[in-house]
This record gives C-alpha cells, sequence and structure tokens, in this order.
C-alpha cells in the first residue's frame, strides 16, 4: 500500500513537471470585475499577480521545464516576461538586501580596487626613476581610477564635482535601485555563452536570453533563501550550488540525460569565463591606450 502511495505521488509530481499543473484540480473561478479600467492591488504588486506567483512558483520546482514552456512551447501569457521577470526580482532582491545588510549596497571590491590604485600611485611617486615612465604609469592607474568611480558615482558622493556627474549619479542611483548592476553582466556573459551552446538544439539568440535571464531570477530565489537560512549574513551563492542549479535547468528544458547535461553545464562555466576575459581585456586594453594617449 505505501510502495503504490509512493509511485502514485511520483507519478503526480511527473505530471505536474510536465504540465505545469495537475489536471483534474478543477479550476479557479474567474474573478468578475466591473466595467471599464480596472487593476486591482493584487494586479499591481509583484508576486501577488497570478503571473508574478506562478513565475515564482514555477521557478523554484520546475525551472528547466517552465523555461521550455515559454521558449519552445510559447506560453509567453502563463508567465512574466524575461527582462520584466529580472527588474521585479532583482529589485525586491536589493530593496531586502538594503534592509537586512544596509552597508552591502557600497561594493567592498570596488573600495579595494581603489585603494589599492592609490596606493600604487603614492608608490610610484616615491619610487619613480624614470620621468616618462612613471607618468605613464600614473596616467593608466589614474584613468582606471576614474572609470570605476565614474560608474559608481551613486556610491561614492565625495567624486562628485560636477553637475554632469551629479546627473549621472543620480541616473545610477535609480539603476542600483531596480537592482541592474547586480545582474547585467552576469545575464550578458549567460546570454553570449547559451546563444553559442544551444544553437545545436535549435534554441535562437531570443530564445537564449530569456533562458539567460530565467536562470539569472532562479539564482535571485535562491540568494534569497540563502538570506533568510543566514539570518541575513550571507546572500551570496557557491559556484557549486549555480552550477547544480544550471545543470537541472539544462536536464529539464531540453530532456537530455545527465551526462550531457553535465558536460553542457561545464561549457556554459567555460564559455562564460572566456566571455568575462574578453570583454575585461578589451576594456582594460581601452583604458591603457587611451591613458598612454593622454600621456
Amino acid at each position: 500500500m505505501t510502495k503504490n502511495r509512493i509511485r502514485a505521488r511520483l507519478r503526480l509530481w511527473a505530471i505536474y513537471n510536465e504540465l505545469g499543473y495537475i489536471p483534474w484540480r478543477k479550476p479557479h473561478k474567474a474573478v468578475k470585475r466591473e466595467e471599464g479600467v480596472y487593476m486591482g492591488a493584487k494586479e499591481a504588486i509583484p508576486f501577488m499577480n497570478n503571473d508574478g506567483k506562478r513565475t515564482f512558483a514555477h521557478l523554484l520546482l520546475r525551472p528547466g521545464y517552465m523555461m521550455r514552456d515559454y521558449i519552445m512551447r510559447g506560453k509567453h501569457e502563463y508567465y512574466l516576461a524575461p527582462f520584466t521577470a529580472l527588474l521585479v526580482f532583482y529589485s525586491v532582491f536589493t530593496l531586502l538586501l538594503a534592509v537586512v545588510q544596509p552597508g552591502s549596497v557600497r561594493n567592498d571590491f570596488t573600495d579595494s580596487l581603489l585603494d589599492g590604485i592609490n596606493n600604487v600611485n603614492a608608490f610610484v611617486d616615491s619610487t619613480a626613476g624614470n620621468a616618462q615612465r612613471g607618468r605613464i604609469v600614473k596616467s593608466v592607474f589614474k584613468t582606471i581610477s576614474q572609470a570605476v568611480l565614474v560608474t559608481h558615482l551613486d556610491l561614492y558622493p565625495e567624486a562628485v564635482d560636477t553637475p554632469w556627474k551629479a546627473s549621472l549619479a543620480a541616473i545610477e542611483g535609480d539603476i542600483r535601485g531596480k537592482g541592474i548592476p547586480v545582474f547585467l553582466g552576469n545575464f550578458l556573459f549567460m546570454w553570449m555563452a547559451l546563444a553559442i551552446l544551444l544553437h545545436k538544439y535549435n534554441i535562437s539568440f531570443s530564445g537564449a536570453a530569456a533562458a539567460s535571464a530565467y536562470v539569472l531570477c532562479q539564482f535571485c530565489i535562491f540568494m534569497f533563501l540563502a538570506l533568510l537560512l543566514s539570518f541575513g549574513s550571507e546572500s551570496e551563492l557557491g559556484l557549486l550550488v549555480m552550477g547544480a542549479l544550471l545543470f537541472i535547468d539544462l536536464r529539464q528544458m531540453l530532456k537530455i540525460g545527465n551526462r550531457q547535461a553535465f558536460m553542457l553545464t561545464l561549457k556554459t562555466g567555460l564559455f562564460y569565463l572566456a566571455a568575462a576575459l574578453i570583454f575585461y581585456s578589451l576594456i582594460g586594453i581601452a583604458l591603457v591606450l587611451f591613458a598612454i594617449q593622454r600621456v
């Protein structure tokens, strides 16, 4: 009896994963609305409307199947659009993070980078043997420092000394409040990696973008869970956790075996790393050339 019950539960879970709903459950009654323009509180608040709740639940319980529904089966009306979901998920997460960890908004890596650049400049000033070489080195690090500050003016108000910087700081603050800097770089690199690797599975460039967005939304859910389970002390996901989540996503979405999904996950990580290295190398080369031209 117990074995039959377990088997029935597993069968029910498999049906739910494939369809996204239990077919014999009675549908909810439609909500009657008055004629004219109407938007209730549930439709206006994120995760209170049906699309938001469904997207959250399915990314948690059946993420790869949900991506398959949206990308391959065209069920766009059931879920939040990928980029809308990114903005909603990460804006809520950024708000919670600012409440639970107020000091985390300011990037420790950025602080360390600026401190290191200042130390290098001081070291060059004290040990410069060749004046021309010293000027070039100082110009390079000063250019890098200015580039970092210009992209983080909302976090470093002391660096705002002109009207255009004040305007840029306001724009950056609005963008940061929506959580865009948290996911933007990851999304672009993940998109490039998946666009290359999923092409042979007949997934288009835009389909790869949708998959990348939903993967990052799934990461956001687990960062939120990490924040809760650690009582607000930790919100980062380890590399193994992100790899395991991506493995599940690809296995379910593409309906492939464990070995194939593992190799695809590994390739995605390598392509992601390559895209990031190429991007930051080009940025670094451009900054160095600009600094040398200034000298």
